[in-house]
């Protein structure tokens, strides 16, 4: 083979080959699962509804139905094995305090969730509801009374699709009564 043939022959396996494994490597990856949102849009009750905000009557049923669109945009999630707030979910948090300082017939159940965590479940108990804390300190620092606050840790007793989703807040809007 002459010097040019074989130039010509490298240039079309220099080209051939990494779009062959290209390929091949298309057929073994799968499109990632989508995150699920940690917010309303996450679990559905009985019914179909949105499951993290309770249907109320009245304005605060109005407030609800803002929390949940908000949240549906923008979730409360954590990373790994923290309870600090993420800067978006500060910025959220402190959106959502906004809102319910101007709704004072609102109450607001916090329940805070961990993915699997290595150690005791005790562990991941106590990390969710300090999660659910640090949100509740955003909301009373908005202007939210701590009366109209409930904070809960379900630890990773109801995880979601992907662990990331799973280390959230869930936010339950109900009515002084």
């Amino acid at each position: 083979m002459s010097g040019s043939g074989r130039l010509a022959g490298w240039a079309v396996a220099a080209v051939a080959v990494p779009a062959l494994l290209a390929a091949i490597g298309l057929l073994w990856v799968r499109a990632p699962a989508p995150v699920v949102p940690a917010t309303a849009a996450a679990r559905t009750t009985a019914t179909g509804a949105p499951g993290s905000v309770s249907p109320t009557p009245g304005a605060a049923g109005e407030v609800g139905a803002r929390v949940a669109a908000m949240l549906a945009a923008h979730p409360l999630l954590f990373d790994g094995e923290r309870a600090d707030l993420r800067p978006a979910t500060a910025a959220t948090a402190d959106a959502l305090g906004a809102l319910l300082a101007s709704a004072p017939e609102a109450t607001v159940r916090l329940v805070g969730h961990t993915a699997d965590l290595p150690g005791p479940p005790r562990r991941a108990v106590e990390l969710s509801r300090e999660r659910a804390a640090a949100v509740a300190e955003r909301l009373v620092a908005a202007g939210v009374a701590p009366s109209r606050i409930t904070v809960e840790g379900a630890g990773d007793a109801d995880p979601l699709a992907e662990p990331e989703a799973s280390r959230r807040v869930e936010v339950f809007v109900g009515a002084l009564g």
